[in-house]
């Protein structure tokens, strides 16, 4: 019994085998996975406290071939950074949700929030997702847009 957990732990390991990839590793004279796809963040630069705004992050398979991809719901989750670098993360709810991204297909997706404090912050959206790579081993992307600033007074 022993002998077939210990297996089935392997195996599963196995399975879990990833290659993240950061922005920051990756050379943007290469050819690269981020040939695949592109991601944006669109938000006001300014804004009053206690005034709900939308931030929208873009998904877009920039590939010449479709893909099905898992990815949470919903697909961003966002990272917020105050001017001291204390971050607040919107996370997600939901995660294992498969959809199809057909050749320059774009996911669009759009998050209210309100600031409770007046100051300067960083925000960043960041696509994490998981496609089958070749020999069938799941790659696991992993892109965060550039922050962007915006003021809240």
């Amino acid at each position: 019994m022993k002998k077939l957990v210990f297996i089935l732990l392997l195996a599963l390991m196995g399975c879990q085998s990833t290659e993240p990839i950061s922005p920051a590793a990756v050379d943007s004279n290469s050819a690269s996975h981020h040939d695949l796809f592109s991601i944006q963040l669109s938000l006001p630069e300014q804004v009053k406290v206690n005034e709900p705004f939308s931030m929208e992050a873009e998904l877009k398979n920039t590939s010449d071939r479709a893909f099905e991809i898992m990815t949470g719901e919903p697909v961003f989750y966002y990272v917020i950074r105050d001017s001291d670098g204390n971050s607040d993360p919107i996370i997600r709810t939901d995660i294992g949700v498969i959809r199809p991204l057909d050749q320059n297909q774009v996911i669009l997706e759009s998050h209210t929030y309100r600031f409770k404090s007046p100051g300067i912050y960083e925000i960043s959206a960041v696509a994490e997702f998981t496609l089958q790579g070749e020999d069938d081993n799941p790659q696991v992307y992993k892109i965060e847009t550039d922050p962007k600033k915006i003021e809240v007074d």
